[in-house]
């Protein structure tokens, strides 16, 4: 039979079955059960038990009450959801009463102790059609929300469109996504990266989800959000709005509006390539945070709204032209400005979080010290809106109008909130409310009589050891010690009976007790009321609070952008509605922000896919490891991304013909929890880019077909290279050690080669990072093994076995048996050594039919060019 107290604990865990349940017990927060597991293992605290019945012991896992906030971030972080189940009684006599207050899930945390100040925190969800056999029936719907500043968005996705569903996914990062139960498990793969939570659902059911949006905006339709003609779109949007409802309405008041969007707007990059590029985080895993990576290079922004939106920018690279040169024109005069720059900054710096800050004051979640930094914040904007409104570019005025300094909102809160270190222990100024400060006025004559009464009633009863003393459980006393007792007037009435004296209270005593204890009553539940009145006041001002909040971080980030062109010399790129991409004296901005006064070798380019241009569409870089051409690689589509933000970019001159999509196959990874070896994931992300990839694309390849044998490996890249330039006709770099695809320029007009330059000095290899013209024959492989650490006897036999007549003797020269008697000398030519070097290499048991007949045709032409030179040269 369980106790009570179990029986309460498992009848509220049902109302919660898929969420952890943090029930208080006293001063701790206790988890029973498999939440006791769960969190044992995630916070690496003691797993204990408990007998809760007869036969019933059950496991338990505690935290103090104290620490609890920390506890809880640390388990959300680690994508568990989080019931708070607090005594919502005094304890006394019977079971305490408790109740959930508050529900964690990664997507809805508002908490700021729990939340990064540079970054988002979004609950996402997607909707997927149902009957996916109808012909031109839209693929998904998704819809997104920021808890912390009440964004609300969705979108739409085309029938083939289940690649850029996941492409915007990865882009938008979400702490959280909600799904339909059972909707992902047709493909369980794309959903291992994120945090998934299953619902009910009926909460993505069009109509419902529809009635839902309407009811919250007060709306008969939803035509004035755009996505009345997007029913997936709304599904998913309607199923936020019913995963709020459930685990935290006070966000609701948040959400006021719906931005529908076109995910075709922005240009389209998938999550391998945010990786390769070092946009977010760095490539390298394990890296730190702040490691290298093009956020860290570009982020000079001042505030956390700043910082959260220049993060959103570099996601959300464009193809609006119109849009990307008004952002080039505010920064391009920010840039010509320095002390413009230095006065917005000095009024910048410091500056609150606006955004969050709002959202804290709506849900009445807002500390005083919160709501008097938001009016600090307010008092910045009308020299800001000085500053600005003597600029010339179109963008920097409209921050200039929408940099609302709010005074209603801003006196409101100067008159009513108290200022925490004044040390009144107020939440409210004197003077707001007149029955506050009748109230409070009444309490401190008490106070100051009872504080007055020691010192009269020792002059009166001649007692110097009287004390007058409060305890929470006799309240206000008179204290006596025992010698002095003979001396207690008899107005005196005992309270208290201590070991070493008495207690006593008066009348009047206790009708000023009476005062103090019923206005402290009164008051605090009057001036909670007040102060959460001010508090829905204010928040009446929210649209133009986020309008502020908006355009401050607007001009955060194109500062930081100026700032950042100005100290390292970026230039303004020259955008066109062609395919073309002109660069000249362009930089790795990664690599040279990395190289502390160290010169970067900077380097040109120039692509073409428009059919009627001189220049080419693809370029095969050949050259050794170690040269610079994964570098030259990356800085190209950096540049490119980075004028597609609306950035300077760090170049002497960029022509950057817009591009739709970005494309990269770089790096050497596998996935064995999916079967993938290294050179399958490297096919299957080929493959994926020949399939999607347009003329307008940017396309990044680096060493493709190294994962498998030489000839497999040349031949495919062959392939790739002629498909690229013949089919899809896309703005290609192609890097390769497969020197053999040089004589590829001969055949594809629109390819050109070029190479990593290298100079030789005493037998070392130095790389200069210059890219030329020409191919490179040389892959200097020993050198880089040996600047890798390789044991000298190691690089040693390696230089020995590559000199001509000791690979002759190691592969060609068949075995001594073998050898013809003949002593007579024989020549062999260079080309007859290549032949001889491929046969005597190939390991026959392991070759296919295919590959066989693919090495036989292409040795019979190197042998008839072989033949041909020899009759040439007789």
């Amino acid at each position: 039979m369980s106790t009570p107290a179990r029986r309460q604990y498992l009848e509220i865990k049902t109302q919660y079955p898929d969420t952890l349940l943090a029930y208080q017990v006293g001063d701790f927060f206790e988890f029973f059960d498999d939440d006791a597991k769960i969190a044992s293992a995630d916070l690496q605290i003691v797993l204990t038990s408990r007998s809760y019945g007869e036969n019933e012991r059950v496991p338990l896992a505690g935290v103090p009450l104290h620490a609890l906030d920390a506890y809880l971030a640390r388990l959300v972080a680690r994508g568990r959801r989080v019931a708070v189940c607090e005594q919502v009684s005094a304890p006394g006599r019977g079971l305490v009463e408790r109740a959930v207050t508050r529900i964690l899930s990664p997507g809805v945390l508002t908490d700021p102790g729990m939340l990064a100040a540079g970054r988002d925190n979004l609950l996402a969800a997607v909707a997927f059609q149902r009957d996916t056999r109808r012909n031109g029936a839209p693929h998904a719907g998704v819809a997104w929300v920021e808890a912390t500043t009440g964004a609300f968005a969705c979108a739409q996705f085309a029938a083939d469109g289940e690649d850029a569903l996941l492409a915007e996914l990865q882009r938008l990062a979400p702490a959280e996504i909600l799904l339909a139960k059972g909707s992902g498990e047709d493909n369980a793969d794309s959903w291992r990266s994120f945090v998934t939570t299953e619902c009910p659902p009926n909460y993505f059911e069009a109509e419902s989800a529809r009635i839902r949006l309407c009811r919250h905006f007060g709306v008969a339709s939803l035509a004035a959000f755009g996505c009345d003609q997007a029913p997936l779109a709304i599904s998913a949007a309607g199923a936020i709005l019913a995963y709020l409802e459930r685990m935290n309405p006070a966000l609701l008041p948040l959400l006021t509006g719906l931005r529908t969007y076109d995910p075709r707007g922005h240009v389209e990059i998938d999550g391998r390539t945010w990786r390769a590029l070092e946009v977010l985080e760095p490539a390298t895993h394990g890296g730190q945070a702040g490691g290298a990576r093009l956020l860290h290079t570009l982020d000079q922004t001042r505030t956390a709204p700043g910082a959260r939106l220049l993060r959103r920018t570099l996601t959300q690279p464009l193809k609006d032209r119109a849009v990307l040169e008004e952002r080039l024109d505010a920064i391009a005069e920010l840039r010509s400005d320095a002390a413009l720059r230095e006065q917005l900054g000095a009024l910048l710096d410091g500056a609150p979080d606006l955004e969050r800050l709002t959202a804290r004051i709506v849900q009445g979640a807002a500390y005083p010290r919160e709501v008097l930094a938001l009016a600090s914040g307010l008092a910045r904007t009308p020299a800001l809106r000085s500053a600005l409104k003597r600029c010339s570019s179109s963008g920097l005025k409209q921050l200039a109008s929408s940099l609302d300094s709010c005074d209603e909102a801003r006196d409101l809160i100067e008159r009513a909130i108290e200022d925490p270190q004044a040390g009144t222990g107020r939440l409210l100024r004197p003077g707001y409310s007149s029955e506050l400060d009748a109230l409070a006025s009444s309490a401190s004559e008490a106070k100051r009589w009872i504080a007055a009464l020691e010192q009269s009633e020792r002059e009166r009863t001649g007692v110097k050891s009287l004390r007058v003393g409060y305890n929470k459980v006799f309240g206000y006393y008179i204290e006596v010690s025992k010698p002095n007792l003979s001396r207690v007037p008899d107005n005196y009435q005992r309270r208290q009976t201590l070991a070493n004296g008495e207690r006593y209270i008066t009348d009047e005593l206790r009708e000023r007790e009476g005062i103090v204890l019923n206005a402290e009553e009164k008051i605090a539940a009057l001036e909670r009321d007040l102060y959460l009145a001010a508090l829905r006041e204010v928040a009446g001002y929210q649209a133009r609070l986020r309008g502020t909040a908006s355009a401050l971080a607007q001009l955060d980030v194109w500062l930081a952008l100026a700032e950042v062109a100005a100290a390292r010399g970026y230039t303004r790129p020259e955008l066109s509605d062609d395919a073309t991409l002109e660069i000249s004296g362009g930089r790795h901005p990664i690599v040279e922000a990395t190289l502390d006064g160290i010169e970067f070798t900077a380097n040109d380019l120039a692509l073409s896919s428009d059919e009627d241009a001189v220049g080419p569409r693809a370029i095969l870089l050949t050259g050794p490891n170690m040269a610079g051409k994964s570098t030259y690689l990356r800085q190209v589509a950096l540049i490119t991304l980075m004028a597609q933000i609306g950035s300077f970019v760090p170049a002497e001159h960029a022509h950057v013909g817009l591009v739709d999509r970005i494309f990269t196959r770089v790096g050497a990874d596998d996935d064995l929890a999916r079967g993938m070896s290294t050179f399958m994931l490297e096919m299957v992300e080929t493959a994926y880019i020949l399939r999607h990839a347009t003329p307008r694309s940017l396309i990044i390849l680096d060493e493709v077909g190294r994962g498998t044998s030489a000839l497999d490996g040349l031949a495919l890249a062959r392939a790739v290279i002629e498909h690229l330039h013949d089919t899809v006709c896309p703005r290609t770099l192609f890097a390769t050690h497969y020197h053999e695809l040089a004589g590829l320029a001969e055949t594809l007009p629109r390819l050109r080669v070029f190479q990593m330059a290298v100079a030789e000095r005493d037998g070392e290899a130095v790389f200069l990072h210059r890219v030329e013209p020409g191919a490179s024959n040389i892959s200097y492989g020993i050198q880089v093994a040996r600047m890798a650490g390789l044991p000298a006897s190691v690089t040693t036999r390696a230089r020995s076995l590559l000199d001509e007549r000791a690979v002759g003797q190691w592969i060609a020269e068949p075995p001594t048996q073998y050898r013809a008697e003949s002593t007579s000398t024989i020549t062999i030519t260079p080309e007859e050594r290549e032949i001889s070097l491929a046969l005597a290499s190939l390991n026959v048991a392991a070759t296919t039919p295919m590959e066989a007949i693919n090495l036989l045709y292409s040795l019979q032409q190197r042998a008839l060019l072989a033949l041909q030179g020899t009759e040439a040269r007789s």
